[in-house]
């Protein structure tokens, strides 16, 4: 009877702890999934995306545990940790605590202001939440692909933060305006609205216009509604909108590109058999088939969406079409955006 038991003990810890490296390898794949599909982005849509340089760490999250992607030496002093899984691309910590309380991650982080000993002072770190987490606060997202375009749009704003030009101009002309106070303009005024909404058509438009003509006189059209409109927020609030509204439009519209173009590679991507043996989340891209941009409009509408994440969405989407290179100057140049860009094309430069 003794034996018996013992043999039935054994065997429930043995399950118990393949049920948790399970848990476990699930994890490692999922995060070993995202730094491969980093390369890939690179590869298809921005050459320096995966670049060494612009790499940060990435914290995932469970209800209980925090996991950490190539941590900081700052970070492993910080926090303890233990080593719990590499390969040629990550290593992966798991932390004895949680790295905070908060519920909830889907964001880079970083301090900014006068020098702290905070682990991430101007050291952006990718912090999600696992997928099980996610779809709890967003019911909407289905799979684990789906939120891996989630973290590759926060992903995306850590290589923007990581070029030192570019953060530098955040931290001291941009960062004490926020895109909360834009949007209130936009939603609270009207002739605001009415005004971006027809700049955003305008982009739009010259997004499906073959004659380059007609493309030209859109873009002027563009320049002009928007200077009029910056004039008057100027003369009636008392309020310079240009450099935030353009900085903010660059910085969201490129990460929402870069998740974008998910979309498009999933749509012809096979299924990762790795991640599908672990991770019964991974559906095999079977939504992105037959992917068509009209189906989401939030990605560019600005009634169904924060306006500068569309309107620089669009903005990147006619620079592609009209061929102008701008991927290699954004954030190296500090402060240029892609309405400068758009309008040294335009004023022939």
């Amino acid at each position: 009877m003794n034996k018996t038991l013992f043999i039935i003990l054994t065997l429930l810890v043995f399950s118990c702890k393949n049920k948790d490296n399970g848990k476990e390898q699930k994890i490692f794949d999922r995060i070993d999934f995202v730094y491969n599909l980093k390369q890939t982005v690179a590869k298809k849509t921005w050459a320096t995306f995966n670049e060494k340089e612009y790499d940060l760490p990435l914290v995932y999250f469970t209800d209980t545990s925090s996991y950490i992607a190539n941590p900081t030496e700052k970070f492993l002093k910080t926090f303890k940790s233990g080593l719990v899984f590499q390969n040629q691309l990550i290593k992966i910590y798991k932390t004895n605590s949680r790295v905070d309380s908060l519920p909830f991650h889907m964001e880079t982080g970083m301090t900014l202001g006068d020098p702290t000993d905070d682990y991430n002072y101007h050291s952006p770190f990718m912090m999600c939440s696992s997928y099980e987490e996610t779809s709890k606060t967003i019911p909407n997202v289905l799979s684990t692909e789906e939120w891996t375009t989630m973290i590759m749009h926060e992903y995306f704003h850590g290589y923007q933060y990581k070029h030192k030009p570019y953060i530098d101009y955040y931290e001291k002309e941009i960062v004490q305006i926020q895109p909360d106070s834009l949007t209130a303009i936009y939603k609270n005024n009207t002739w605001f609205k009415n005004s971006i909404d027809k700049e955003n058509e305008l982009l739009l438009n010259a997004i499906t216009e073959t004659d380059s003509i007609k493309i030209a006189n859109i873009i002027k059209d563009f320049f002009t509604l928007r200077i009029q409109r910056r004039k008057t927020v100027l003369e009636k609030m008392k309020f310079d909108i240009s450099k935030y509204e353009k900085c903010y439009e660059t910085m969201e519209g490129t990460a929402r590109y870069i998740e974008y173009s998910l979309y498009k590679l999933y749509a012809a991507k096979r299924p990762d058999y790795k991640l599908l043996k672990s991770d019964t989340s991974f559906k095999s891209f079977e939504k992105f088939r037959n992917y068509n941009i009209t189906k989401d409009k939030w990605l560019y509408k600005t009634a169904k969406t924060t306006y500068s994440y569309a309107v620089g969405f669009n903005m990147a989407r006619l620079l592609d079409k009209l061929k102008i290179e701008y991927k290699s100057r954004l954030f190296k140049e500090g402060k240029i955006t892609m309405e400068d860009i758009l309008l040294e094309k335009q004023n022939g430069r």
